[in-house]
């Protein structure tokens, strides 16, 4: 009777990279805040009622 070959151990495979662990938590959200009105250094010379009083009155 054949006496069982010596099998050798399986081949193992050392991981190329380290071990995956998990990153940063991200930053806490702010809540939303209104931004500051802009205020035009200009007037609006389109619309007549915000015009420079400097300029005439449009025609009728």
């Amino acid at each position: 009777m054949a006496s069982n070959p010596e099998i050798p151990p399986p081949d193992t495979i050392d991981p190329q990279s380290p071990a995956e662990i998990p990153g940063e938590a991200p930053p806490a959200e702010t809540p939303f805040e209104q931004p500051a009105e802009i205020v035009p250094d200009t007037p609006n010379v389109d619309e007549p009622d915000r015009a420079p009083s400097e300029l005439p009155t449009p025609p009728v």
